[in-house]
Formats: C-alpha cells, sequence, structure tokens
C-alpha cells in the first residue's frame, strides 16, 4: 500500500497545548530544537495529545513541537509512517516501540 504524508507541520511549545489542540489524535510528534530533531513518536486514535507524557530524557531540555496530522484512514499504519519519518530525519534519540510489520510504501512530499 502506499501511503503520502506531508513532512511539513505545524510548530508549538509545550506549554501552548491546551484547548482544541489537546483533544488531537492521529499525530506525529517530532520533539526539536534550533538546529535539529531530537525524537520521534505518534499518538493514536486511542488517546489525545492533551494526555501524551513526553519521554523523561527530555524533561529537562527546551525543546519545541513539530506536528504532522495523519488522516483517520491511514491510523493502524501511524507507527510505520513514524518510522519512516524517524529514518529520513535522523533524530538524535531513536524511539525503539516504531515499529512496521506491514508491507507498506510511505511517501513523504
Amino acid at each position: 500500500m502506499l501511503v503520502k504524508v506531508k513532512r511539513r507541520g505545524e510548530l508549538f511549545y509545550p506549554s501552548q497545548i491546551k484547548g482544541k489542540l489537546a483533544f488531537e489524535k492521529n499525530i506525529i510528534l517530532l520533539f526539536k530544537t534550533q538546529g535539529n530533531t531530537l525524537y520521534v513518536d505518534y499518538v493514536d486514535s486511542k488517546s489525545n495529545l492533551g494526555s501524551y507524557e513526553p519521554p523523561l530524557f527530555l524533561s529537562g531540555k527546551m525543546y519545541f513541537l513539530e506536528i504532522i496530522h495523519i488522516p483517520e484512514e491511514y491510523d493502524k499504519y501511524i507507527s510505520c509512517i513514524a518510522k519512516q519519518i524517524q529514518d529520513s530525519v535522523s533524530p538524535l534519540y531513536k524511539n525503539k516501540k516504531l515499529e512496521c510489520k506491514d508491507d507498506l510504501t510511505v511517501l513523504i512530499e
């Protein structure tokens, strides 16, 4: 299956996640600093962004989030899409939870 995803998302600081943004689902999170990407993770349809807890090793760092929205029909492939994005941006810390068991081709625009 072929999946197209736009690479550019919206940028937010963690303190800006409130209101409507806290209820977002089916998103990929890129934790970024000024120069590079630190970590890649995702929020699927079972939870929302307001209840997401960042990893402990990022707690003392200053970062912002790039949020990439994934359409509802690709919900079951969100882990595969996040892994492909992680491979393309080469973050400082790799997320070992990201795995892909499906035969899926992700095209990042």
